[in-house]
Parts: C-alpha cells; structure tokens; sequence
C-alpha cells in the first residue's frame, strides 16, 4: 500500500477518534439522572444499583477472552461498532426495565459492549499515530482532547437531562439512545490499519484461533506478572477505578436524599463533568510535575475528599455549609478523574507496541473491573446495614489504607516514559 494512501487512512482515524469520544466514550444524558429514574421510575433501590455495577464488573470479566478472540478475529474497527451497539441494545432494556432482573441484564449486555471497546479504542488510535518520540505526547492531546470535549457536551447533557427529567423521566433516556446510535455510525467509518498493513493470510479457524490466543495470553499474563513495574500499574489503575465508580454512586446518591430537585442536581453534575474536561487536558502538565507520583496523588484526592464529605453530612452543620463542602468534593473528584481518564491510558501505552498491547488493555480491564466489582460489593453491603454518610466515611477509610499499601509498593515503578523501562518489562515471550 502507497505510504500516501496509508498516512491518510491514519488522518482519518486520528480526525474522527475525538468526535466519536465526544459521542460514544459513555452514555451522554442518562448517567445525570440514573439513580433518580432507576429509584423513582424503576423503584430500584440505591444499594441494589450499586451492586448491579459489580455484576457488570464480574461479567466484563468473563467476556474478556471472548473479547480478545474477536479482536483478533475480525478487528479493532468492527468491535468497536460491536460495543456500541450492544451498549445502544442496554440503554432499551433500561428503557422498558420492569425490575432490578432486567438491570441486571441490561449491565451484563453493556459489559460486553464496554469490553470490546476496552480493547479496540485506545490501541486502534495508537496504531494509527506513526511511530515517533512524541507518539506518547500525540496520543495524550488526540484522547485528551476527544475526552475533553465528551465532558463538555456530556456537561451540556446532564444540565439539559435534569430539566427534562422534570418533564418526562424517559426522554433523557431517547436522547442517550440518539447519542449512542451516532457514535455507532462514526465508529463504522474509522479504517483497521493493522488489518491493512497485514499482508499474512489468516486461514485459522474458530477454534485454532481460540488456542492462539489463549496462549497468547498465557505469555502476556506471564509477562505481566513478572514486570513488577506493570503489575502495579495495574493493580493502581484497578483500585482507582474502583473508588471513582463507588463514590460516583455514593455522591449521585447523597443528592437525591438531600431532597435537591432534579434539574439542580443536573446542574451541579454538568458542571462537575465541564470540570473533568477541563482537568484532562491538564494531565501532561500534572504528569511532568508529580512524574511517578501522580496516582498516588490522584488516590488521595478520591478518597481524603470523600471522608471530609461523609464527616460533614454527619455533623449537625447548616445545609449552606455542607453545599459548599459537597461542591468542593465534587471539584477535587472532577480534577482527579479527569487527570486519571487521561494518564492510565498513557501509562498503559508506555510498556509495549501494539503485538501486546490490546492483551494489556484486556489485563487492564479484568482489573479495573475486578476493583469496581469487589469495592462495589462492599460498598453495597455497608450501605444496606448503615446510612449513606457513615457508609461513606467506612469505604474513605478502607479506600485509603488500599491507596497507602500501594503507595508503598509502586513506589518508583510508575511514571516512566517506555525508554526508562528496563527490556524485562516491555518485552515479553512473543516478542
């Protein structure tokens, strides 16, 4: 293929990667009003939602293997328009949902979808950026700046979800259904480059391409859990992940029993998801001043912020006070996870080229969603004997003390650019 018609293709893909982040990085005008209509619409209560979060954990776990055979099978490109589509078929049964068995159902269905996507998104944009000494910084701005404009029109979405909540609880859920069938039709015109640039002929059937890649795998996980540095990369990204999930239902959930109307509570959640945009085009600055420390700091923001929340709902203060704490949690949560969205990327794409990297993506996901899942479980359990403001300052606590263990233990072994690493961690049996 001409190297013309080649860097074009890779234009392409790098052009329409932002807009179809703006549209299809998660659902856009459902999540600002998904405890209000999962608990008001549905009568599902705040526990048993948090929970339906660690079933779609464990199931995003178990689809993994079938994820990476079907990337493998029929490319990064088609399984993204997979993923999106099977979140599009999600949102509808939450649309017509009668009970929390079809939550249930709708989550292990948008599992699939989020693990495809898992895969497939960030290694095809990383394929698609030559292979330069910048390709980190590239990366960085071209999914910043597509994460960053999701946040703003995801703001815009939640403010405009709140009033129409207020309307009728089923149109933001129209509207979300709208936004995931655009990222579906942009999806489908991104262009598979490695699919291209691979000459080889694949012959292999079903069940020879399953044993390949099994034992691919078998080499990768190896690798993985002899390079001390990825290992905790991993299990860093993991209880993040976990904390964010955990507090975003928590906090989501403090609101609604704060009695605050809905189309205020949209207004502090869009602003809260203006705030992460505007924080993740932050991450190169924030990454070069903190260097290996920046996850740990990030870890720290979640969970010290979240105590402070819990203590003050607690104490017998004036409500205008504990809104001004809330907006500062909110604020502090905001600058960490749009720090976070941006940098666990970039961390990943440090250790290896693309032959490895969608089994690290896939590794990366089994622990982020295993973190979610168990923290998930335990948030749920605490709530259901406790009120919301101690079983906040419960999972502070045990949140902390996880971020304090792996401080410890990834000390200097994060942050690196891939020409620090040592060859023992970036290369690996395949190689």
């Amino acid at each position: 293929m001409k190297e013309k018609q080649l860097a074009k293709m890779r234009k392409n893909n790098m052009k329409l990667y932002p807009m179809y982040r703006i549209v299809g990085a998660d659902w856009i005008f459902y999540y600002g009003i998904e405890i209000l209509f999962l608990t008001q619409v549905k009568n599902i209560s705040p526990a048993n939602i948090i929970l339906s979060g660690s079933v779609y954990s464990f199931c995003y776990i178990i689809f993994q293997l079938f994820s990476m055979i079907l990337v493998e099978k029929i490319g990064k490109k088609k399984c993204i328009v997979l993923g999106q589509s099977s979140k599009f078929l999600a949102m509808l049964i939450i649309f017509y949902c009668p009970n929390f068995l079809w939550l249930l159902v709708s989550s292990a269905i948008k599992s699939i979808g989020d693990s495809f996507k898992a895969i497939a998104e960030s290694s095809l944009l990383n394929a698609s950026i030559p292979n330069t000494k910048k390709k980190g910084d590239i990366f960085s701005k071209i999914d910043g700046r597509g994460y960053s404009k999701y946040c703003y029109v995801g703001a815009t979405s939640l403010l405009i979800s709140g009033f129409l909540y207020s309307i009728n609880p089923y149109i933001p859920i129209v509207l979300c259904l709208i936004a995931n069938f655009l990222a579906i039709a942009i999806s489908a015109n991104f262009v598979d480059i490695e699919k291209i640039t691979d000459n080889t002929e694949n012959k292999r059937t079903i069940k020879e391409e399953t044993i390949g890649i099994v034992k691919d795998l078998k080499e990768s996980f190896k690798f993985m859990l002899t390079s001390k540095r990825l290992k905790a990369l991993l299990l860093m990204i993991g209880v993040i992940w976990g904390i964010i999930a955990v507090y975003a239902k928590y906090q989501e959930t403090l609101l609604k029993e704060l009695n605050i109307p809905s189309y205020y509570i949209g207004f502090m959640l869009a602003g809260f998801q203006m705030l992460v945009g505007v924080f993740a085009t932050k991450s190169n600055k924030f990454n070069k001043k903190y260097k290996n420390h920046t996850l740990i700091y990030i870890g720290l923001m979640l969970t010290l912020g979240s105590i402070a929340l819990g203590i003050a709902t607690i104490l017998n203060i004036p409500f205008e006070v504990q809104l001004m704490i809330i907006t500062f949690v909110f604020i502090l949560r905001a600058y960490a996870k749009g720090l976070f969205q941006v940098l666990k990327n970039r961390y990943t794409n440090n250790f290896a080229d693309n032959k490895i990297l969608p089994k690290i993506y896939s590794a990366r996901g089994i622990t982020s969603n295993l973190g979610k899942g168990i923290l998930g479980l335990i948030a749920s359990a605490i709530l259901n004997i406790t009120t919301l403001p101690y079983a906040m300052i419960i999972m502070g606590i045990i949140c902390l003390g996880m971020v304090g263990v792996l401080a410890i233990y990834s000390k200097s072994r994060l942050g690196l650019k891939p020409e620090e690493y040592s060859k023992k961690d970036i290369s690996y049996a395949g190689d």
